[in-house]
């Protein structure tokens, strides 16, 4: 099992910013990008892998998350989205676990 760690870029505010958020890859399918966007914004977030992806058995831990409700993005590595809405991550740990059936509920 591979293990990302980001500590994500958003603007920090002065009040406590210590929301994680783990995402697990429990799928068949290889994750090709995750964006965060806060549920006010009308854009995503930049794609938190980067040049990596989220394989199989793969785990995303993200840190210093700023307090808010976001939506989150997921892509496969077939352009297929997933969206999973409204996540409060205000001073708080969230995990995400994906599998097949969840994915597949979504539309890939």
């Amino acid at each position: 099992m591979k293990r990302l760690g980001l500590l994500l870029a958003f603007s920090l505010a002065a009040c406590g910013t210590d929301s994680t958020l783990t995402i697990e890859n429990d799928s068949t399918y290889t994750l090709t990008s995750i964006q965060l966007s806060p549920t006010s914004s009308t854009s995503w977030g930049p794609d938190l892998l980067g040049a990596d992806v989220l394989d199989p058995g793969d785990v995303l831990e993200l840190s210093n998350i700023e307090c808010d409700t976001y939506d989150i993005r997921v892509i496969d590595d077939t352009d297929a989205e997933c969206v999973l809405d409204s996540v409060d991550l205000c001073l708080d740990d969230a995990v995400w676990i994906i599998n097949d059936a969840e994915l597949v509920f979504c539309g890939f």
